[in-house]
């Protein structure tokens, strides 16, 4: 079960006691078998963020607003409960490095008995030289390792355009949506 094989450094970020009999569940699985011998993945959703107005999966959005293009055409869309939760967000180019989103993905893999595809992020910006090092890259590497994180899926790098996944300009409930920087 995965809670038999995390990695027991994340014991040191979150003290929480677990709130289901896992000793039970383990009983009921020696006594009436399990049907799958894996129940769960977490995996990016973009596609399927769009049809339910979900941002995308366990990554941070890029901006309040999303611009996905399709072969059926441009479709924008506003972060879930956007006048309510908007200063709850954490937009993914405003996140300092990959650290806490490593910890958090390595805590959900304590449950999760197959994988999450967890993506780092880097923008060269915030590097001296202008370019992401190779320290950078490693630390991360090792920092997921050490928190039981399986599977790194992209790395994404910021490319210095103007992000399209813009958090203004962007039409919203009848209004528009300002450029603002919180």
């Amino acid at each position: 079960m995965p809670i038999d094989t995390y990695k027991k450094d994340l014991d040191a970020i979150v003290n929480e006691p677990l709130h289901y009999d896992w000793e039970q569940l383990r009983e009921s699985i020696k006594t009436h078998g399990l049907r799958n011998s894996t129940l769960s993945a977490l995996m990016p959703s973009e596609t399927s963020s769009q049809i339910s107005n979900a941002t995308n999966g366990i990554e941070p959005p890029r901006g309040y607003v999303s611009i996905k293009a399709s072969k059926d055409g441009i479709l924008r869309q506003v972060v879930p409960d956007y006048e309510h939760l908007k200063d709850a967000y954490e937009l993914l180019w405003e996140m300092p490095n990959n650290d806490g989103y490593l910890q958090l993905v390595g805590i959900m893999q304590k449950f999760i008995d197959q994988s999450i595809s967890a993506n780092t992020n880097y923008d060269p910006s915030r590097f001296p030289s202008g370019k992401v090092p190779m320290q950078q890259l490693l630390k991360d590497l090792l920092t997921a390792y050490k928190f039981g994180v399986k599977t790194l899926y992209y790395q994404n790098t910021r490319d210095g355009a103007e992000d399209a996944q813009g958090r203004f300009g962007a039409f919203y409930s009848g209004r528009w949506l300002r450029k603002r920087r919180l």
